[in-house]
């Protein structure tokens, strides 16, 4: 353009200004404006200033007041300085501005819409004030605000640009709370906002910054916010925020209450709306610092030191969550499960939710909050209102996405865990610490696995760590799991229910290898190659924990894992080994077993609780019982055809473990030790059939081995073992049967070698066998009263064993059994008991009583169990094939006689051969000995105690035993002291059909006893008058005693028959001294007088003259006498008044007969002996008239007076009629009898071992039937 045609454009225009209406136009123009000018400056500002404290006061209700009003009408600038709003009905100060300015656009005029090119707000000031929680002081100005408005037709086209609001400041009082905050240093700006057609799609830059209580706020974005598509990008960076206080306004109540926390973040925030579908994108980072948060009773439920959030992109409304990183540090975290199973925090969040917030809580925020929500009220009504097109009326909602979340990095540092369960009885704390936890590549959609790793230590002890691959797209997982030391008691109290065990101490180890697969409608567990340690085990019952030894104790144990399926219900176990495994056992006085009872609950419910219970049930409504029988019976159905687990276990290995067993309930308390103990199992499944490799070692109280190796099918029982025991200790089992013995087992060992077979058929049907041999050697007896040695050996060999047990019997055979260094002490103490006695009374006592218990058990379980068939009376096969006796010695000591007695039997060998139930042929016995310092003993002959009939035939003999050494004895039973004398025994048994004959042959030479001693303690039989009625004239006693009797009486006894017929012998030289006479003498044989006739000699009545068989008598007793030199004769004549008067009488008369003939043939008065004075029958009439001549008595006359001749019966009568015979003729028939029995004796023995003692008279003292009319002759020494 050149500069020509600008001048004449100017030329024109001068030349019109020139012309009149052009100068009237311009003068009214001016005056127009000068005038618009004067009212806009001067007139319109009181107006508008009025207008507005009006209209102002009556919208808020609230006094208004504008100080100044400032127009300049040419460039459209409102300045308003000073504007207030007061408190409604009150004073102070609601709000105020120091300065507002708005400047419009002549624009306005051509678009017909608002055209504002700037609103600048400077030195705002709020003051809110809350109430209580939904009234604040501008709460009626919310709820006048908050009703609809009439609507439009379509939104108010205005444009406004460069807003700002400067040094703007909110002043919250919250009198609800106490506390006061202050939003500061206030500043927004917006550069433009328009809903002008040509201007929505403008991006606008909005800023906003504060400072609230103290922390930065900064928002900035770019925004079309009355565009279509919403599009904005904000960015938000707040710093040091308050987090409690932010909280504490908001409207409805937290289940949680934070204490502490200070926020910081540099968000960025992008919305749109494409195709009507809102997309809000979130990215940067967030912090937060020194978090503390507590639940609704104050206690501790979490803290932090520092949380940082970067978000590469977060799309809530899309359910997208990418996060850069996430890094939590020194999280604290605090968990209680309550007693109904429910966590803390789930029972927070589970509350009550809140009533909906009412359309005036709106306007109830803080300040800080209506700040920020002005920053982004754009966004958010955009999103609002997309939310609103995108979701019409009456559109059924879509199944949500499922969400996306992935997480390139997380990390955990330093963190703690509380953890408190409160369902057991005993609460249980678990606090973990130095927990560490990284997550890389996570992604809820990606195929890609993520890698993860965990750690902590729990202060209890032990630490957990685990590392893996995680894809949760694909539903899978896999870990390394590392368990170092996790202390087991912290577990105890949820086995407290289900166990009386409890666990003391104890370590648990673990590397495992998991794999889990939860995309399948049952999740599905696996466990790798791994192991699993215990350390230090230590388990005891409620009283052993409160002080007293572990009743299980393992130093070190492991499981070696190959595999484990728990879906699949499968294990793979390649090892379990326990080292150190101790376990401490009693069985009480009822039976009890204190093991047994670990495993049981530590409470039963009691009868009534049960009752109650099946009460509670039967009153259970039926309907509610339908309602559930189909969910019982699913459950039921389910659990059986869940399958059962498969396993397997290579091996079970136990080294170094020992028991310590305490029997109560045996007869006498026991006490077992078994240390070490050495145990290898192999090929364990759930297969029962299936046969297991065992090898067992152990040691009983320390002493001797016993090894076991073999195989066994558990179910049914099929087991062979072969054992050795080398000197295995048995005195330990001494209270299983010492009891019943008065004798203390000092030692005991066992060796044994063979195989032991075992067996229980699906029947039930049990057998057992064991082929080998077995020795008991080195046992040693101690009466359990002196501690004294009682009996033992050194070998108790049995070889050749094969035995078996089955239903049909017991098979027993042994080849030889070997009976070596044997000894055996028999003691009478000083009270007269016997040791062996006082065993065999333990053993009836102890049989007695378990017979009594058992009736009484059986008695008592009758109703619940029956005996099985066969068991009343087992039948027992046995066969012996060799018992050897060798070096055996048996000691006899008797205490009771002073001086004690002492005799042993020495170098006691011998064999015994094959016998048994079924031999035929008796077993052969031959067995030698010798008394010490005496001669030898043999017992000879056969004998089958095994038979069902028992039999046996056996001769002993013991020769040249010395009484001397008896001398005790029969001082103290006697009276007398042996001075000399031996002794042979020859004995024979015979038992055959339970009868038993015996022959004891006694031979005793030259016994010879002392002067009697006087003592309290002798029996007062007549031993020296039965010692001298045996002995011969050489100084010998040969006797025979002969006993029998039948085994089948329970009341039989050797012992007492051989005593007894011992005693009737000596107790004969009273009752019967003739017949040990006869006997000892061949008495009572064919043409000998018995026995019984030897102790008396018969008279005729009245007569004491010898008979021809007195004689014969008297002979036959001077034989016996004139071998007995040592026995004497005592004669005691006998008459009898009733038998004797009238022998005496015709004795008399015969008398005087003899005296007549004496008278006439002899001369001068010689005495004649009437004894030597025989008379013929004439003779006898011829004198006997003369004697009756001569007697002076009344005697018939004839008829002339003289003395009247009587035949001679008659005379004879008379005479006898007139005899004096009184007691001193008895007493004098009693003595002359004595004398005619010892005048004939003392021709054929010597008359000093014939004594006559006082007579006796009519049958006293007579203990037979024989004549009274005698001599009673008492053999003494």
């Amino acid at each position: 353009m050149t500069d020509e045609p600008k001048g004449g454009a100017l030329s024109r225009l001068r030349e019109k200004m020139r012309s009149r209406g052009a100068r009237r136009a311009a003068i009214g123009a001016v005056f127009a404006v000068v005038l618009y000018g004067l009212i806009g400056f001067f007139a319109a500002p009181p107006l508008i200033r009025h207008i507005a404290e009006r209209q102002l006061g009556q919208a808020l209700d609230r006094p208004a007041s504008i100080r100044r009003v400032t127009l300049n009408p040419y460039t459209l600038r409102l300045e308003v300085d000073g504007l207030r709003v007061g408190e409604r009905g009150g004073t102070g100060d609601f709000a105020t501005v120091e300065r507002l300015v708005v400047r419009a656009s002549w624009i306005t005029l051509l678009r017909f819409a608002p055209m504002v090119s700037e609103l600048r707000i400077d030195s705002p000031r709020i003051n809110l004030v809350r109430y209580d929680a939904q009234r604040f002081n501008f709460s009626d100005i919310a709820e006048k605000f908050a009703k609809p408005s009439k609507p439009q037709a379509g939104p108010t086209l205005f444009s406004v640009s460069n807003i700002a609001v400067e040094n703007g400041r909110i002043d919250f009082d919250d009198r609800l709370l106490g506390a006061r905050h202050v939003v500061d240093q206030l500043s927004l700006g917006v550069p433009f906002i328009a809903t002008l057609p040509a201007q929505t799609d403008i991006f606008v830059d909005p800023r906003f910054s504060a400072r609230v209580d103290g922390s930065p706020l900064e928002i900035r974005g770019r925004t079309k916010p009355f565009a279509q598509s919403r599009e904005s990008d904000v960015t938000l960076t707040f710093n040091d925020l308050d987090v409690p206080r932010l909280l504490s306004y908001v409207p409805t109540k937290l289940p949680l209450e934070v204490q502490s926390g200070r926020l910081a973040g540099d968000l960025k925030l992008r919305f749109l709306i494409s195709a009507d579908k809102p997309t809000l994108t979130v990215s940067g980072t967030a912090d937060l610092t020194d978090a503390r948060i507590v639940d609704a009773a104050h206690a501790p439920l979490f803290a932090a030191h520092a949380l940082h959030v970067a978000a590469a992109g977060l799309q809530p409304l899309a359910g997208v969550y990418r996060f850069d990183e996430i890094r939590l540090d020194q999280p604290a975290l605090h968990l209680t499960r309550e007693h109904t199973g429910e966590l803390s925090i789930a029972h927070a969040f589970a509350s009550p939710a809140a009533a909906p917030t009412p359309a005036s809580s709106t306007a109830s925020r803080t300040a800080g909050a209506s700040a920020m929500d002005a920053a982004s009220a754009v966004s958010a009504s955009a999103a609002s209102s997309a939310s609103a097109a995108a979701s019409p009326a009456g559109t059924v909602a879509a199944k949500p996405a499922p969400i996306d979340v992935s997480i390139k990095h997380f990390a955990l540092s330093d963190g703690t865990v509380a953890f408190e369960d409160r369902v057991p009885d005993r609460p249980v704390a678990v606090d973990l610490s130095n927990l560490q936890a990284s997550l890389d590549d996570f992604s809820t959609r990606g195929a890609a696995k993520s890698r993860y790793a965990i750690q902590t230590t729990l202060k209890q002890g032990g630490t957990i760590a685990a590392t893996g691959a995680l894809a949760m797209a694909a539903q899978r997982a896999d870990a390394k799991v590392t368990i170092d030391h996790f202390a087991l008691p912290v577990a105890q109290p949820y086995l407290d229910g289900a166990t009386r065990a409890r666990i003391i101490e104890g370590a648990l180890g673990a590397t495992l290898s998991l794999d889990a697969d939860w995309s399948h409608p049952s999740m599905q567990m696996r466990v790798g190659d791994g192991d699993l340690t215990l350390t230090s085990l230590k388990i005891s019952g409620l009283a052993a924990a409160k002080g007293g030894a572990p009743d299980i104790a393992l130093a070190q144990g492991r499981v070696a894992i190959k595999s484990i399926d728990v879906a699949a219900h499968s294990a793979d176990i390649d090892r379990i080994e326990a080292t150190g495994l101790s376990v401490t056992g009693t069985r009480d006085k009822d039976g009890r077993i204190s093991l047994t009872q670990l495993a049981q609950p530590p409470g039963q419910s009691t009868p009534e609780r049960s009752r109650a219970v099946r009460a509670e049930t039967a009153r259970e409504p039926a309907r509610e019982r339908r309602t559930h029988e189909p969910a019982r019976s699913n459950q039921t159905a389910t659990h059986e055809t869940q399958p059962g687990w498969r396993y397997r276990i290579g091996e079970l290995v136990l080294r170094d473990a020992s028991a310590d067993i305490t029997d109560e309930a045996a007869p006498s308390p026991a006490t077992l030790h078994f240390a070490p103990v050495q145990l290898d199992v192999r090929n364990i499944s759930e297969d029962m059939s299936r046969p297991l490799a065992v090898k067992l070692e152990a040691s009983l109280n320390g002493k001797g081995t016993l090894d076991a190796e073999g195989a066994i099918v558990p179910a049914p029982l099929d087991a062979t073992l072969n054992v050795q025991a080398n000197r295995l200790d048995l005195s330990a089992v001494e209270p299983y049967f010492g009891s019943g013995l008065h004798a203390k087992i000092a030692g005991a060992q066992l060796n044994a070698r063979g195989q032991i077979k075992a067996a229980i058929s699906k029947n039930g049907a049990a057998s057992y066998s064991y082929r080998g041999g077995a020795a008991l050697v080195d046992v040693r007896l101690l009466d359990r009263t002196t501690s004294a040695p009682l009996a033992g050996w050194g070998t108790l060999g049995l070889g050749g064993i094969n035995a078996r047990y089955d239903e049909h019997g017991v098979d027993l055979e042994i080849a030889r059994v070997t009976f070596a260094r044997f000894f055996g002490r028999v003691v009478l103490d000083a009270q007269g008991k016997l040791n062996l006695n006082d065993v065999l009374a333990q053993q009836r006592a102890a049989a007695d009583a378990s017979g009594t218990g058992k009736q009484k058990a059986a008695t008592s379980t009758a109703h619940v169990e029956t005996a099985p068939p066969g068991t009343a009376s087992t039948p027992l096969r046995a066969r012996i094939g060799q018992v050897v006796l060798q070096q055996g010695h048996v000691n006899y000591t008797d205490d009771f006689v002073k001086p004690n007695y002492t005799a042993d039997l020495v170098d006691i060998t011998g064999t015994i051969g094959t016998f048994g139930t079924d031999v035929a042929t008796p077993a052969p016995v031959n067995i030698n000995a010798s008394l010490a310092h005496n001669g030898p003993v043999a017992i000879r002959g056969t004998a089958n105690p095994l038979a069902p009939k028992p039999t046996l035939d056996l001769s002993a003999s013991a020769h040249d035993i010395g009484l001397k050494n008896l001398t005790p004895y029969s001082l103290k039973y006697a009276g007398y002291p042996i001075l000399k004398g031996t002794l042979n025994v020859d004995l024979h048994y015979k038992l055959a059909n339970d009868q038993l004959t015996a022959e004891n042959h006694l031979f005793i030479d030259q016994l010879t006893f002392g002067e009697h001693v006087q003592n309290d303690t002798e029996t007062h039989l007549p031993v020296r008058l039965a010692i001298a009625l045996l002995k011969n004239s050489r100084g010998q006693i040969d006797v025979n005693i002969p006993v029998s009797g039948s085994l089948s009486n329970p009341q039989f006894s050797l012992g007492s028959l051989i005593w007894s017929a011992v005693t009737h012998l000596i107790e004969r030289a009273v009752t019967a001294p003739f017949s040990l006479l006869a006997n000892a003498f061949g008495g009572g044989a064919s043409g000998q007088p018995s026995a019984e006739h030897l102790q008396y000699i018969a008279f005729a009545p009245g007569s004491a003259a010898l008979t021809d068989s007195a004689r014969e008598k008297l002979d036959t007793l001077a034989r016996l006498m004139t071998d007995k030199t040592e026995v004497k004769l005592e004669l005691s004549g006998r008459a009898d008044a009733d038998v004797d008067t009238s022998g005496l009488r015709f004795a008399y008369v015969d008398d005087l007969v003899k005296q007549e003939k004496a008278k006439a043939t002899t001369s001068g008065g010689q005495r004649v002996d009437l004894s030597t004075v025989t008379l013929t029958p004439d003779e006898y009439s011829r004198y006997l008239k003369k004697a009756y001549d001569d007697a002076d008595f009344k005697k018939p006359r004839n008829f002339i007076g003289l003395t009247k001749t009587l035949p001679d019966e008659d005379m004879k009568r008379s005479l006898a009629y007139h005899a004096p015979v009184d007691d001193t003729s008895l007493h004098a028939l009693a003595e002359q009898r004595a004398q005619s029995v010892r005048q004939y004796l003392s021709q054929k023995i010597d008359a000093s071992r014939i004594a006559i003692v006082a007579p006796h008279f009519g049958t006293e003292g007579m203990k037979d039937n024989g004549p009274s009319t005698r001599v009673d002759l008492t053999p003494t020494n």
